[in-house]
């Protein structure tokens, strides 16, 4: 017979530890949730606040009102063409920063942009999904090219020198860091994930965060819709 002075503390340390593991899980879980809005928000020079429209309910769309005026930058596409922010003015453009060689983020979004531009219609005509590399060291336009026509021939794909994607990255809180592989050419590159709406006079004013449920293909597809008026 088991004695229940000596089960009961074995039990509610149990108790105890499984209630601990719930209560990290979900604190770590929201973490990333904050994360991903913070990481890719601008900020408000003088305050250092994120520019937010806190008029709205939030519905994993960051609004940057009013819209914010991004500095012109040239990098070299994926036909070795040089590619201005002023050249894509007239339509909306959804830039993504990331690299050929990334195993998950960068995939999974441009799949994810591929279902939005089919989504889209006729409309997805109206709009530039432009893939802006932080790997220029790797990604030459030759390796961009095949890469991109994987998901869309139609989508952009850029790349730079570090330097000036650094002082590009500055209009969009842009962070990106080699992380040491195996060897020189085997490396990861650790980026901000979020995709940011550009306006047809070169303004920012959306934010789609990258791990957010609520910024899913219908989501984004609905948002450009009201945008576009279709």
């Amino acid at each position: 017979m088991t004695n229940s002075s000596t089960a009961t503390p074995a039990n509610n340390r149990l108790v105890w530890i499984g209630t601990l593991v719930a209560i990290l899980i979900a604190g770590g879980a929201l973490a990333l949730v904050f994360l991903n809005r913070g990481i890719a928000a601008p900020t408000d020079t003088n305050t250092g606040a994120a520019v937010i429209d806190s008029a709205q309910e939030f519905d994993g769309i960051t609004r940057v009102d009013p819209p914010r005026a991004l500095q012109d930058f040239t990098l070299t596409n994926q036909d070795n063409q040089p590619t201005s922010l002023r050249s894509l003015r007239g339509q909306y453009t959804l830039l993504l920063f990331g690299y050929t060689h990334c195993p998950d983020v960068c995939p999974l979004t441009l799949l994810k942009y591929k279902r939005v531009n089919d989504g889209l219609g006729e409309l997805g005509d109206q709009i530039h999904f432009v893939f802006i590399s932080v790997d220029g060291e790797r990604d030459t336009p030759e390796r961009l090219k095949p890469y991109l026509r994987n998901f869309d021939e139609s989508f952009i794909g850029l790349t730079g020198d570090e330097a000036t994607l650094r002082r590009i990255g500055t209009d969009y809180n842009l962070f990106f860091e080699k992380r040491p592989g195996s060897s020189a050419d085997n490396y990861l590159m650790d980026h901000t994930a979020s995709t940011f709406l550009v306006d047809p006079e070169g303004n920012l004013v959306a934010i789609y965060p990258y791990d957010v449920e609520a910024t899913g293909v219908e989501t984004v597809v609905a948002d450009l819709r009201a945008r576009l008026g279709g």
